[in-house]
């Protein structure tokens, strides 16, 4: 009778330690959403890049043949 109590709490044991993982995981992806989405916000305020004059860059990076 007594294995059989132990084996009944071992195993409610586990539920709730896997419940706990679960609620873990389920804050740890809350977490990164909200960084994923502030990091995007964020990268929309920067401004544009500038346009470089292309005619000082080499003829290989402005994909022109050489002379």
């Amino acid at each position: 009778m007594a294995q059989q109590e132990n084996a009944q709490t071992t195993r409610q044991e586990n539920r709730s330690a896997l419940g706990g993982a679960r609620d873990l995981l389920a804050k740890l992806y809350r977490e990164i959403g909200i960084s994923a989405v502030a990091a995007a916000l964020e990268s929309s305020k920067r401004p544009a890049p500038k346009v470089e004059d292309q005619s000082r860059n080499p003829a290989v990076l402005r994909e022109e043949q050489a002379a």
